[in-house]
């Protein structure tokens, strides 16, 4: 290891060291201050055992702790981690100031090599700072860091046992209450989520449509209501009611998300899946969201072909289809398509103008990769990427095709032949679809294939095929009945046709 990089890791080490020992003496010191100091664990903790030896599982976390600083590989990566930890440490130390709680029962005597770590702990422990549970918080974030550097299966296999038996330690150490783990483990997730160790961190942006804060209000009222439920419940039927304040968190953050996350809060990445920290904390929404998904689309067609090789349709559907386009946030890619994009949308509001633009240019390559040699689709997918690059312009059917409706609402294929500026352009029919002839279909799709899906094909069909607004709107209804687009979609839209003008010209 070379001296620099050695002397900058020892270095944010100590630092953050310090900064952990200083907040959690501190936080420590200010409970035990405070009269009646709260107590909060289930009755059957009174059932856990009291193991010994699970003192060296949990001391282990702080070695691995200091270990991750130096299995950095750059400086990137060792800003991330200590940014994580730096996190960790912030949300664990606002909690034990504003509620503070502590754990009362005595350890039974032990002596040997246990005993000394149990009496080394508690040189500097005292019984507080409890929900949640820091030791459980480092447990996500350091053990998420081990298991992205090993390679190996049985690594990996090894590493999440043996952070899962730290996780467990704190029960059978007598340091912490079961409801300090499930809160831990939120707030792990949390940090996760908003300063993963790869891809972007999560960004904030504050909402300017009224429509975004008024669902955000929704999700925060539905919040309130699971955690209303879960206290009451918990006081009139059984403690375990408490669970439904884990649906009050998916919600606060789905509440967010319109608010100032945007679709990020789902950390969806551009193959599709979402980051596991998200998953874990929307869990109880994502369910919600797919039995809504199954409520609307009883009875109904999952899609429908607009054109010849082009479906408007829900993303349940996806996995039939050779290419896709995927406008849902809240939902994970499916098996099947070999080519795939996504541009992930919040539900329920209108696309903003950056959005469709996006999806009507993602869309047009989509079309020309699929069209392109159909035969070689999964090689043209591994060349391209997850998402296309320019590279899909050179389309062997050439520059671009236009869909063009004709007498009895038939939809044929039209080469655009480019004709000297100026000039209109003149188009030739063809035969035969080139989809037709690969017979690859294209899929673009959302949650039920009515609304943000709506929305970008509607733009690329104004933008790229040059149809009128009420034409191209007319096109999807009159294949999709239950499309639901809103009108401030035209301007938006044609303001995009307009610029697309203008930069064709310019070319």
């Amino acid at each position: 290891m070379k001296t620099k990089p050695f002397l900058l890791q020892l270095a944010a080490l100590v630092v953050v060291a310090a900064i952990f020992y200083a907040s959690y003496g501190a936080t420590n010191t200010l409970a035990s201050a405070r009269a009646n100091v709260p107590e909060i664990y289930f009755a059957w903790e009174r059932a856990v055992p009291f193991w010994a030896w699970s003192i060296v599982p949990y001391w282990s976390l702080n070695l691995l702790y200091a270990l991750g600083f130096f299995l950095c590989r750059d400086g990137r990566e060792l800003a991330r981690y200590v940014t994580q930890l730096l996190a960790a440490q912030l949300i664990a130390t606002l909690f034990f100031i504003a509620f503070p709680l502590q754990m009362s029962w005595e350890k039974p005597a032990v002596s040997g090599l246990s005993g000394f770590l149990f009496s080394s702990l508690a040189a500097f422990d005292l019984p507080f700072n409890q929900a949640p549970s820091l030791h459980i918080i480092l447990c996500v974030v350091v053990g998420s860091f081990y298991l992205r550097k090993a390679r190996a299966v049985w690594l990996k296999a090894v590493l999440a046992a043996w952070f899962a038996l730290i996780g467990l330690s704190v029960l059978t150490t007598y340091q912490h209450h079961f409801i300090d783990i499930p809160t831990g483990l939120a707030a792990g997730c949390f940090v996760l989520l908003i300063r993963p160790l790869e891809g972007a961190p999560l960004s904030f942006a504050i909402a300017r449509e009224a429509a975004r804060y008024k669902w955000a209000a929704l999700y925060l009222g539905l919040a309130f209501l699971t955690l209303f439920a879960a206290i009451v419940g918990a006081k009139i039927w059984s403690a375990w009611m408490l669970w439904l304040s884990w649906a009050s968190l998916s919600f606060a953050l789905v509440a967010c998300g319109y608010a100032f996350l945007c679709a990020g809060v789902f950390a969806k990445n551009g193959q599709g899946r979402h980051a596991a920290a998200a998953k874990a904390l929307l869990f109880p929404y994502l369910c919600v969201a797919r039995l809504n998904a199954l409520f609307w689309l009883r009875g109904r067609r999952l899609s429908d072909e607009i054109l010849p090789g082009l479906y408007l349709g829900s993303v349940k559907e996806a996995g039939k289809f050779d290419a896709v386009l995927d406008c849902a946030a809240e939902f994970e890619r499916p098996g099947g398509a070999q080519i795939y994009a996504s541009l992930a949308m919040l539900d329920m509001i209108t696309p903003g103008a950056d959005e469709l633009k996006r999806g009507a240019d993602e869309l047009e390559r989509l079309v020309k990769t699929t069209l392109c040699g159909g035969e070689n689709l999964p090689q043209m997918a591994s060349e391209l990427g997850s998402n296309f690059s320019s590279e899909a312009n050179d389309c062997a059917h050439g520059r671009g095709f236009k869909f063009h409706r004709q007498a009895g609402s038939q939809v044929n294929l039209l080469t655009r032949v480019a004709a000297n500026e100026g000039e209109e352009q003149t188009l030739a029919s063809s035969n035969e679809r080139a989809a037709e002839q690969n017979g690859k279909k294209v899929l673009v799709c959302c949650a039920l294939g009515y609304g943000r899906s709506a929305s970008v094909l509607l733009a690329w069909l104004v933008i790229y095929e040059r149809l009128g607004f009420d034409e191209a709107l007319n096109l999807l209804r009159s294949h999709r009945e239950k499309i639901a687009v809103a009108s401030s979609l035209r301007e938006r839209i044609a303001r995009l046709a307009a610029e697309a003008r203008v930069n064709s010209k310019a070319d």
